[in-house]
C-alpha cells in the first residue's frame, strides 16, 4: 500500500472514528437533560418540580454531625435538642467520619434514588429503614472496612411528604472524601434509564479494548518481528482494567466479591503501566526521536509508583495522585520537545498517533470548560476525556495497522526472496551435479587411454621388446597425461573467474595487443602461420584486469594457431561506439555448422584436441568485464573471434607514443 493511499485513508477513517465516539458517549446524560436543585438549609423543595418528566440532581448543603456515627432517631434527637454538634454545610476532608442527613420534599408516589456512596464506606437510611451498605463504617482505621458503590434505590415520602436520608460514612483510606447530599432522584424508569445511559458507553469501550488486545495479540504471536503489536495489545488490556474500575465501576458488578481495596489499587496500578507501555510504544513508532535510555528510564520511575500501588497503603497511593500526573505530563512534553527537534514529515502511522495526542489535548481543554459550565459546543454537554482516550487508542490501532501491513510485505518480500534463493540453489546444486559428471566422463577418457598405454608398454618391457610400438605407447601416455595437467588448470582457472574481476586498472588494449602478438609470433612461426596485428588509430582505454585480458587473448590465439597451418591469422582492433572490439581471425580449418553453437560450453574440444575449456573460460572473463564474445566460423574456410570491452567514459581517447611496443 502506498503512503499516498495510507494518507487517504486516514483522511476518511479518523473522523469517522471521532464522530462515532461522539455518538456513543453522546448515550451518556446530558447536563440539560437533567435538572439541578440546591438545598436550603438542608431541606430540597421539590414538590413544584416534574419529577414525572426528567431526572433531578441534588446538590448543596446537608446537616451534619462530625465525628459521629448516628442512627436516623438518633441523629433527629439531636436535632430536637438542638445539639450544637449539628451542622450545616459538608464534611471536610478533615474530618474522618460524620453523619448526615438530607430532607427532601416530595409529591406522593414512588422514586428512585441514585449514585456513589460517600467517603469510602457507607451506610444509608431512608425514613429510618436501612437501604444500603458500601463497606463497613467505623471510628477508626481498625474496625473500618473501606467499600465504594454505585446504588440505586426505591424511596417513598412518609407521610409528612417527607424522604429523609441519613448517611453514616468514614474515610481512613483515601485523602478525598466524597460529597454527601449528592444523589439523583426520579421515577423508576427515569433513573434505570439514566444508569443505563451512563453504563452501556463503558461497556462498548470495554468491548473495543478487549478486542483489541486479542486481535493485536494474535498479530504478534504471528509475527513477533513487529513489536508494537504486543505493546499496544498490553496498552488496550490496561484501559480494558482502567475502564472497568472507575466511571460505573463494572467490575464490581461483574465481581461483586471483588474487595474495594483491589479495585482501587488496580485503579491507581494502570496509571504507571500505561506510562510505561505508552513510552516504549513512541519510542518504537517514532524512532530516532527518544534517546535509547529514556524508556528504560521512564520504566524504572513509573515502576517505582507500581510497586507503591502493590505493597503500599491506599491512603499513601493517594497522597500520589498529582505526582504522577506531573511525572505523565512532563513525559509528554519531553517527547514533543524531542520530536520538535529532530522533526522530520512523519509517516502515515506516526500522523495518527499524532491526532489521538492532539484530540486528547483538545478533551483536556473541552472538559476544563465543560466543569466551568463553559460549553464549545452546546448540543454536547458531557465530558470527553474518557471518551478522547478511546479515540487515541483506534487512531493509534491505525497506526498498527499501517505497520503490520508493512511487516506483512517485508515478510512476503522475504519468503520471495528465500524461494528464490532456495531455487538458485536448486539450480547451484544441479549444475554442481552435472558438473561433477561431465568433468568424471572428461578425465575418464584421458586415464583410461594413459591406464590401457601404460599396460601395453609393461608387457613389451617385461618382455624384453622396446619397439615402435612402445615408443607409440608411452607418447599417447605423455600426450594424455598432459591434456589431463591443461584440463586441471583449466578448471583452477575458470574457478578462480566465476564472480570477480580483480586488479583492474586503465587498460591500454592498443599496447596490449601489439605485445601480445610479437611475443607469440615466433610459436606461429613454428607451424609455417604467421601472426599479424591490425590496429585502428586512437584506440580508447579501457577498464580491467591485464592478466585476465592477456589469457583471454592468448587462448584465442593458441585455439587459431592450433587449427591452422601454413596458414594466416590477424588480430584486429577497432572501436564501434563506446565499446572496443578485438577479433582473432584465422584462415584454418573452421567449424562445422553443427558443432558452432555449443563451442563456449564446458569441456566442447573440436577434433583440434584441447581441454575444451578454453573458450569457456574467455567466456567468462570478457562478461564478467561488461563486454560480449561470439564466434563466426565456416568449415574448411577458418574462423573469426571476436570480444568487446566498454571503453572507460571521460578517459577520452589514448595515443601511443612512438616507444609503445604495439605502434606499428
Amino acid at each position: 500500500m502506498s503512503e499516498k493511499k495510507e494518507r487517504w485513508i486516514l483522511a476518511v477513517v479518523l473522523p469517522m472514528i471521532v464522530i462515532l465516539m461522539l455518538a456513543l458517549w453522546g448515550i451518556k446524560p446530558r447536563l440539560d437533560e437533567i435538572t439541578t436543585v440546591t438545598s436550603a438549609d438542608g431541606i430540597w423543595d421539590l414538590t413544584d418540580y416534574a419529577l414525572d418528566q426528567r431526572v433531578t440532581r441534588l446538590t448543596g448543603s446537608v446537616e451534619y454531625v462530625p465525628n459521629a456515627l448516628l442512627t436516623p432517631q438518633a441523629f433527629s434527637e439531636n436535632a430536637l435538642l438542638r445539639d450544637n454538634k449539628i451542622l450545616l454545610g459538608q464534611p471536610g476532608n478533615e474530618i474522618p467520619y460524620a453523619t448526615s442527613r438530607m430532607r427532601i420534599k416530595a409529591p406522593k408516589g414512588s422514586y428512585f434514588i441514585c449514585g456513589y456512596s460517600v467517603d469510602f464506606a457507607s451506610r444509608m437510611y431512608a425514613n429510618g429503614e436501612l437501604l444500603f451498605e458500601a463497606g463497613v463504617p467505623g471510628d477508626s482505621r481498625e474496625n473500618t472496612a473501606p467499600g465504594v458503590e454505585f446504588y440505586v434505590l426505591p424511596v417513598s415520602p412518609d407521610e409528612n411528604g417527607e424522604i429523609v436520608i441519613v448517611q453514616q460514612a468514614s474515610n481512613f483510606t483515601h485523602k478525598d472524601g466524597g460529597t454527601h447530599g449528592t444523589l439523583y432522584i426520579g421515577m423508576p424508569e427515569q433513573i434505570n434509564r439514566y444508569a443505563v445511559r451512563n453504563l452501556w458507553p463503558e461497556v462498548v469501550l470495554m468491548g473495543c479494548y478487549l478486542s483489541l488486545f486479542v486481535v493485536h495479540l494474535i498479530l504478534y504471536l504471528m509475527m513477533r518481528g513487529y513489536r508494537p503489536n504486543f505493546l499496544f495489545a498490553l496498552y488496550c488490556l490496561t484501559w480494558f482494567v482502567r475502564t472497568g474500575v472507575t466511571g460505573q465501576r463494572i467490575f464490581s458488578v461483574i465481581l461483586p466479591q471483588l474487595p474495594w481495596t483491589a479495585v482501587f489499587r488496580l485503579e491507581y496500578l494502570t496509571m504507571p503501566l500505561s506510562g510505561i507501555l505508552l513510552v516504549w510504544l513512541l519510542y518504537l513508532l517514532f524512532p530516532g526521536v527518544l534517546q535509547k535510555w529514556f524508556p528504560p528510564a521512564v520504566t524504572i520511575l513509573c515502576g517505582l509508583f507500581a510497586a507503591v500501588d502493590l505493597f503500599g497503603s491506599t491512603l499513601f497511593m493517594s497522597y500520589t495522585t498529582v505526582w504522577r500526573i506531573v511525572i505523565l505530563v512532563l513525559i509528554g512534553i519531553y517527547f514533543f520537545v524531542r520530536l520538535f527537534l529532530s522533526w522530520q514529515r512523519p509517516d502515515p502511522g506516526q500522523s495518527a498517533v499524532l491526532s489521538g495526542f492532539a484530540f486528547l489535548v483538545f478533551a483536556a481543554i473541552w472538559d476544563m470548560m465543560y466543569h466551568r459550565d463553559m460549553f464549545m459546543a452546546p448540543a454536547l454537554r458531557f465530558a470527553i476525556s474518557e471518551m478522547a482516550m478511546a479515540v487515541f487508542v483506534l487512531f493509534s490501532m491505525t497506526a498498527m495497522f499501517f505497520g503490520t501491513m508493512r511487516e506483512v510485505r517485508r515478510a512476503r518480500e522475504r519468503e520471495e526472496r528465500m524461494a528464490a534463493e532456495k531455487e538458485m540453489l536448486a539450480e547451484m546444486n544441479r549444475m554442481k551435479n552435472q558438473f561433477y559428471t561431465e568433468i568424471s566422463h572428461e578425465m575418464k577418457t584421458p586415464l583410461t587411454v594413459i591406464s590401457v598405454n601404460a599396460q601395453f608398454a609393461a608387457q613389451n618391457i617385461k618382455a624384453g621388446v622396446v619397439d615402435e610400438e612402445t615408443v607409440t605407447d608411452l607418447t599417447a601416455i605423455s600426450a594424455e597425461a598432459r591434456r589431463l595437467s591443461e584440463m586441471v588448470t583449466g578448471l583452477v582457472d575458470l574457478g578462480r573467474m566465476q564472480g570477480t574481476v580483480s586488479g583492474r586498472t586503465e587498460l591500454s588494449l592498443e599496447s596490449l595487443v601489439a605485445e601480445t602478438v610479437r611475443i607469440y609470433q615466433s610459436m606461429f612461426a613454428r607451424r609455417a602461420n604467421t601472426l599479424t596485428a591490425e590496429l585502428e588509430p586512437d584506440i580508447p582505454v579501457v577498464e580491467g584486469s591485464t592478466d585476465q585480458i592477456v589469457q583471454v587473448l592468448i587462448n584465442l590465439l593458441s585455439n587459431a594457431n592450433r587449427h591452422t597451418r601454413n596458414g594466416k591469422v590477424v588480430v584486429n582492433a577497432e572501436v564501434l561506439n563506446d565499446q572496443v572490439r578485438i577479433s582473432v581471425s584465422d584462415n584454418g580449418s573452421g567449424i562445422s555448422a553443427e558443432l558452432l553453437p555449443h563451442v563456449f560450453d564446458r569441456f566442447w574440444r573440436g577434433e583440434g584436441g584441447g581441454t575444451g575449456l578454453g573458450l569457456t573460460i574467455c567466456k567468462t572473463i570478457i562478461e564478467e568485464h561488461g563486454g560480449e564474445i561470439g564466434i563466426e566460423s565456416e568449415e574448411h574456410r577458418g574462423t573469426r573471434v571476436w570480444f568487446t570491452l566498454p571503453a572507460m567514459k571521460g578517459a577520452g581517447h589514448e595515443r601511443n607514443g612512438d616507444n609503445s611496443p604495439g605502434r606499428r
